[in-house]
């Protein structure tokens, strides 16, 4: 009853806002918010998939105990018969634990299927690409959360995968790519996803949280020591693309909090590329950023976690790969300690007409 009275006040204050009548179909609005099943909080919903994780890990271990790895056919038929399984579970109830045994089978599905692929002999990569395809599947045919969530994560996994079958890992820097238009494109069109049917309330929070993940496992890749050729030149480039798109956002902000003056947007601008600049040879800190100002434009709370947990990680990791003494790197993060405390004060310090916008 809270929910559907506060839902109206919001209709109301909107309408006062814009000066008429919104049409609103009362119904199916309380229709909506009767069978919403998502209003678990995100930490209920990672532990589903935790424990669905965990299940799959334990019959796994049964079948290896059992001896019934070495049957293709077997594993072929239960991986099926599981796939099914977790989508009829989705459709009959709308309870967490069902979201749970849901997601439980669902993995144990791909697990079985690249057991008995394994059996086969054959290139990974085709496997891999069946997974792409099975999880698009997944995303035409299904509408829960928790499924549409982990099908958009199997499907970047697989193209990673891919890409490091293909023994090309400068790849990873054009899926990341991708990925940060995509997810750029998703966010700041909410409201024309909300009106397409396949892309409707729960389903636009899945993909935007799977593209989320899916962004911060590329950044993760590409700072990570598994691109053991790394190429400094497609790091510079990536970085430059991640700085320019930070610049358009936060030009974007500024005409949003009416900061209008140019003076002041060219000397944060001239600041950002300064501070960024050193960090061009890794693209993982601008692309934190760029998350954490995009998810903070859209008011996306779960995106400003992440985004600020990754912009810490990254930024540790950067310094922690610095090839300097272990003083200088002392050195450097004191100084730039120093420079963020200045700032600090020197921006949210200062009384300013901006403060009330």
């Amino acid at each position: 009853m809270n929910i559907k009275s506060n839902s109206q006040n919001i209709i109301q204050n909107a309408q006062r806002k814009i000066g008429r009548e919104l049409l609103v179909d009362g119904s199916k609005m309380e229709l909506a918010l009767d069978l919403d099943r998502n209003h678990q909080t995100f930490t209920v919903k990672v532990l589903s998939i935790l424990g669905g994780i965990l299940s799959t890990l334990s019959f796994v271990i049964f079948l290896y105990i059992a001896r019934l790895d070495k049957s293709q056919v077997i594993l072929y038929f239960f991986s099926a018969l599981f796939f099914m399984l977790s989508h009829w579970l989705n459709r009959k109830n709308d309870r967490v634990i069902l979201d749970t045994l849901s997601i439980c089978l669902y993995l144990l599905g791909y697990g079985l299927f690249a057991m008995g692929f394994d059996i086969s002999r054959a290139a990974p990569i085709i496997c891999h690409l069946l997974f792409v395809l099975i999880a698009i599947i997944t995303l035409i045919i299904n509408r829960s959360y928790i499924l549409t969530f982990v099908s958009v994560l199997i499907i970047t996994g697989s193209l990673i995968a891919i890409i490091f079958d293909l023994e090309i890992p400068n790849l990873i820097h054009v899926l990341m790519i991708m990925i940060t238009f995509l997810t750029i494109y998703f966010m700041l069109n909410e409201a024309k996803f909300l009106k397409i049917r396949f892309t409707e309330a729960k389903r636009h929070q899945a993909i935007r949280t799977g593209l989320t993940f899916s962004y911060l496992l590329c950044l993760y890749f590409l700072g990570s020591s598994l691109l053991s050729d790394k190429n400094w030149s497609i790091n510079y480039v990536s970085s430059a693309i991640l700085i320019l798109l930070l610049m358009w956002l936060i030009n974007d902000l500024l005409t949003r909090f009416h900061c209008e003056e140019m003076g002041k947007k060219i000397f944060i601008f001239s600041l950002m590329l300064v501070c960024l600049g050193f960090t061009a040879t890794t693209p993982t800190i601008a692309g934190s950023l760029l998350l954490l100002l995009l998810s903070f434009k859209i008011n996306y709370r779960t995106g400003v976690a992440l985004a600020t947990m990754g912009f810490i990680y990254f930024t540790g990791m950067f310094y922690y790969d610095l090839n300097i003494s272990l003083l200088r790197k002392s050195l450097i993060m004191f100084t730039s300690g120093v420079f963020f405390i200045l700032l600090y004060f020197l921006i949210f310090k200062k009384k300013n007409v901006y403060e009330k916008v």
